[in-house]
């Protein structure tokens, strides 16, 4: 009987001591724990603008980009829908309005949960886009500018625009209006 536990003793060890040197000998791989990518936030601005440096929202157009919209005439201020000061462009070919919001501190994120079920609708310049008020004349480019500002620029098409071309997509116009506004707002 001593034979028979020294004998399965002396296996026992043996296996241990073969495992515990194979373990070490053999390199493993590390265990790296992988994590799903995060979605990226489609509202996120990577070069957010300030909208509260400008005064009047009527010099948010420079001359020569009024110029390209139809020579539009020198803005007239108005007040926005969240009574902050705007701005109007009109002849008979084109309205443009600019209504920058810096008052409310909702950004675009709550925009667009009122209007496009939560989601952007597109990007200008790197910008996240809500479109609103679409019709076969009109359309409204909301944009975010920073985390809590935005912007909006309405495009409606005159009765003497009603044959140019570049106006059969008026949600493209507002698009490039809100472009060109971005281009002369300074970087927070």
């Amino acid at each position: 009987m001593l034979i028979v536990v020294v004998a399965v003793g002396t296996l026992l060890l043996g296996a241990g001591i073969w495992y515990t040197s194979y373990t070490l000998a053999v390199a493993k791989d590390p265990v790296v724990q992988q994590n799903p990518p995060m979605e990226a936030d489609p509202f996120h601005i990577d070069q957010p603008k300030s909208l509260k440096t400008i005064s009047d929202p009527c010099q948010l157009l420079n001359p020569q980009q009024l110029k390209q919209l139809a020579s539009l005439p020198t803005g007239v201020p108005e007040e926005s829908l969240w009574d902050q000061q705007a701005c109007r462009w009109r002849n008979r070919q084109l309205t443009v309005s600019i209504s920058p919001d810096t008052t409310q501190g909702l950004g675009l994120k709550n925009t667009a949960k009122n209007v496009s079920d939560g989601v952007p609708t597109g990007e200008v310049s790197g910008y996240p886009v809500v479109h609103y008020g679409q019709s076969a004349g009109s359309c409204g480019t909301y944009v975010g500018t920073s985390a809590t500002e935005l912007l909006l620029v309405s495009f409606q098409v005159g009765a003497d625009g009603r044959s140019n071309p570049e106006y059969a997509d008026p949600c493209a116009m507002s698009d490039k209006i809100t472009d060109m506004v971005l281009s002369n707002l300074p970087e927070e």
